[in-house]
């Protein structure tokens, strides 16, 4: 294949971070981009050249008849999946049987079920499918998986995993849809993957404490999730916040030997080492940005004409899935402060412990 030709469908902020990573790829280009909002489309074109003919756009239908397009060109070889969460089977799917790879924003499934339906569709197809899921596609998750595989740390004790931060007012946004929204789904899914990449085993004894937020129609939507648990055996706890007051995004993974903290491990850029009463800070950039590696990786698999990836597997997606359900079951019922569900008084979305 002398060129890979892209398309993109869905025109939001993320598909930008895509098409400026393709910049440089060698042997890849954007070709064509599909949505439902006719100026998001335009302005997106403006910025990453699509010529008028391979913009698809689709109001009345939620973008459908865009994305079908997509879809049926035969001449896009691979698609950036940058849709909602909840839209992501459906059009994963259509792509992988029409002949394209797919590499699809996180989370890429809602529930195990999905995630199945993905990997089914990809494996009956032959069609290439990546779940974006971009600290796997980093120098830093090399390094930490030779370190852990080479056994100078003996076996891992436990992991403890925090991504705290603030999303501020998300009201009429999909971070509060009720089917799609909340933040174990958006940045929670970071620090399950690294805990789906680091331990075997099935994730039993969950634990979870949930704030609520009243979501888009009123209903509960989790703001933030504590989780303790234990996969293959091995404690973990994860603390994820989107109301927070303090920013902390970090994986602490502790061994018989030592420990390994990986500072912004959603973008992981270093990590440290602490081992023998010593502490060593492992400077391991990433190469052009945070998209770069896993776009990258996907135009190498596509050129190998792999149907899979040795990184982000589709078991690794299945398995990302189920612990997110089996945290999702472990959720208390849930209330929200206040007589009424949505914003109070004062116009702010009350929130429960």
């Amino acid at each position: 294949m002398s060129e890979i030709r892209w398309g993109v469908m869905g025109a939001g902020t993320i598909a930008y971070r895509f098409a400026d990573a393709l910049e440089h790829v060698d042997g890849a280009r954007l070709v064509a981009v599909s949505g439902r909002n006719a100026a998001r489309v335009a302005a997106f074109a403006e910025r990453h050249p699509v010529a008028p003919g391979r913009c698809y756009v689709s109001g009345g239908d939620g973008g459908a008849a865009a994305h079908e397009r997509l879809v049926s060109d035969a001449d896009v070889d691979a698609v950036y999946l940058a849709l909602p969460h909840g839209l992501h089977a459906e059009w994963a799917c259509k792509l992988l049987h029409a002949g394209k790879a797919v590499l699809c924003e996180k989370p890429a499934a809602l529930s195990e079920d999905e995630a199945l339906r993905i990997a089914t569709a990809a494996r009956d197809s032959g069609s290439l499918f990546v779940e974006a899921m971009k600290p796997r596609f980093t120098p830093v998750r090399e390094h930490v998986k030779r370190l852990l595989d080479g056994g100078e740390l003996g076996r891992i004790v436990s992991i403890d995993v925090a991504h705290r931060l603030a999303y501020g007012d998300q009201r009429g946004r999909y971070l509060l849809d009720p089917v799609q929204g909340g933040t174990l789904y958006d940045l929670g899914c970071y620090g399950v993957a690294w805990v789906e990449d680091l331990l075997a085993g099935e994730i039993e004894d969950v634990h979870a404490r949930v704030r609520w937020v009243a979501g888009n129609d009123g209903s509960a939507v989790d703001i933030a999730d504590e989780v303790h648990a234990s996969v293959g055996g091995v404690p973990v706890h994860l603390d994820f916040a989107g109301d927070s007051e303090e920013y902390r995004v970090q994986c602490a993974v502790r061994c018989e030997r030592g420990d390994i903290v990986i500072p912004m491990f959603h973008r992981p850029s270093s990590l440290v080492l602490r081992r023998d009463g010593v502490e060593e800070v492992l400077d391991l950039p990433l190469e052009v940005d945070d998209f770069y590696g896993e776009v990258a990786h996907v135009c190498e698999l596509i050129r190998a004409g792999a149907s899979e990836s040795p990184v982000m597997p589709l078991d690794a997606t299945v398995r990302c899935a189920r612990i997110i359900d089996a945290i999702r079951g472990g959720w208390p019922d849930p209330v929200l402060c206040g007589e009424h569900a949505g914003a109070d008084g004062d116009g702010e979305v009350p929130t429960c412990g």
